[in-house]
C-alpha cells in the first residue's frame, strides 16, 4: 500500500510499504480522510524528534473492509464507517491498567500513526464506528476532541468559572466549544488571525483578543474585573504566550500548556507568583483513554466550520503547504 513517510529529516515521501500482518483482533480499513495533524509538519521538520522512519497521519476515517476472527468486542462490521485512535496500546502494562494508555510501556506498542495511508491494520480496541448523522470529514476530528477533552479532564472547572483559551486553531476552538458546554463564563479567546476570531465567536467565545494589537493580560483583566481566569488553557504553540499565562491567572487559578512548542521553550516561573496566587501549571498530552468519549461528543459539537481544502494523497505534500499557510482551521488528503 502506499503511505507517506518521513525517513530522513526535512523530506517525506509517498512511498510503497508492507501493510502489517492481520492479528486475530485486528481490523483492517480503508483509510477515506486524513486530516494534516498539528505535530505533522514537525515531524518532517525534526523540530518533534520523532524516531525515523516516521510515519505520517494519526486523525483519521474510514470503512472497515476485512476483519480478524476475534475482533468481536466493539459490534463493528465490514462497510461500517470507523474513526480510528492512532495509539495502539497493550491494555496490560502498568500505564494501561490505571487509564494511561497513551504512556503504554510494552515494547512494541505506542504510537503507531501512519493512517495517512491507503490502509490501516489496527486493533479492534482502535476502531469506533462514526455516530449517525457525523460525515466522514467530521470524524477525523476525532482524535482533536479527545486531546481537547484532556485539559477539562485534568482541571475540571465549575460552571461559572472565568475561562480563558489562546489559540484558535482546531483544539483551541473544540477546546472553546468544550468549555462552553461545560458552563464557562466570561469565554475568552486569544488569536492572531482575523478570521478564527470571528469563527471563536461563532462557535461561543463571549470576548476574543488580539495578542498583535491587545495588551492580552490588561484586555483580560478588564474582562475578568482584575479577577483573572479560573483557567487558562494555552492552544497556540506560541511561546511568547507562556508567560503572560502567570498573570492571566486568577488566585488558586490552574494554567494548562496544552500545546506543542517547536522551538522547546523553557517555562520560567517567578516563584512569588506561583505562591501568592498558589497556582497549578499542568502539561497537557495524553488522549487515548477520552478516545471512546470523544466518539460520543462528535455529534454535539459544531465541527463543519472547521473545514478547508482537501487533497489528493499523491498531492499530500501540497496539503502541508495549505496548512503552512494559517488560512485554513483544517486540511484534509483524501486516500
Amino acid at each position: 500500500m502506499k503511505a507517506v513517510v518521513v525517513e530522513e529529516l526535512g523530506k517525506a515521501l509517498l512511498k510503497e510499504v508492507p501493510l502489517r500482518e492481520m492479528g486475530p483482533e485486528d481490523i483492517k480499513v480503508k483509510i477515506d480522510l486524513c486530516a494534516v495533524g498539528g505535530a505533522d509538519p514537525y515531524a518532517v521538520t525534526g523540530e518533534i524528534p520523532f524516531r525515523l522512519p516516521y510515519y505520517i497521519g494519526y486523525q483519521a476515517s474510514g470503512t472497515i473492509v476485512e476483519m480478524g476472527k476475534d475482533a468481536i468486542s466493539m459490534g463493528l462490521k465490514v462497510g461500517d464507517k470507523v474513526t480510528l485512535d492512532q495509539h495502539r496500546y497493550c491494555g496490560s502494562c502498568y500505564n494501561c491498567r490505571h487509564g494511561r494508555e497513551t504512556f503504554c510501556r510494552t515494547p512494541g506498542y505506542g504510537y503507531v500513526d501512519s493512517l495517512m495511508a491507503e490502509y490501516g491494520m489496527v486493533h479492534q480496541r482502535q476502531v469506533f464506528k462514526v455516530p449517525e448523522g457525523v460525515e466522514m470529514e467530521e470524524a477525523t476530528l476525532t482524535e482533536v476532541i479527545g486531546a481537547a477533552l484532556q485539559p477539562l479532564e485534568l482541571a475540571p472547572f465549575n460552571q461559572g468559572d472565568r475561562v480563558m483559551v489562546i489559540g484558535a486553531g482546531s483544539c483551541g476552538l473544540t477546546i472553546l466549544q468544550l468549555c462552553k458546554l461545560r458552563g464557562a463564563l466570561k469565554l475568552t479567546v486569544v488569536e492572531p488571525l482575523e478570521f478564527k476570531r470571528k469563527l471563536a465567536l461563532e462557535l461561543g467565545a463571549q470576548y476574543v483578543l488580539d495578542p498583535n494589537t491587545q495588551d492580552i493580560v490588561t484586555e483580560g483583566m478588564k474582562i475578568t474585573n482584575d479577577m483573572g481566569y479560573d483557567r487558562v488553557i494555552e492552544a497556540s504553540g506560541d511561546s511568547a504566550m507562556i508567560n503572560p499565562c502567570i498573570d492571566l491567572a486568577a488566585r488558586c487559578g490552574k494554567i494548562l500548556y496544552f500545546a506543542i512548542y517547536p522551538d522547546h521553550p523553557d517555562i520560567i516561573v517567578p516563584y512569588d507568583k506561583l505562591w501568592f496566587k498558589e497556582l497549578t501549571i499542568h502539561g497537557v498530552f495524553g488522549q487515548s483513554h477520552m478516545f471512546p468519549r470523544a466518539v460520543n461528543m462528535l455529534p454535539l459539537l459544531n465541527l463543519k466550520p472547521y473545514r478547508g481544502p482537501t487533497f489528493p494523497l499523491e498531492d499530500f505534500m501540497d496539503a502541508f503547504d495549505a496548512h503552512r499557510t494559517n488560512k485554513y482551521v483544517r486540511v484534509l488528503v483524501k486516500c
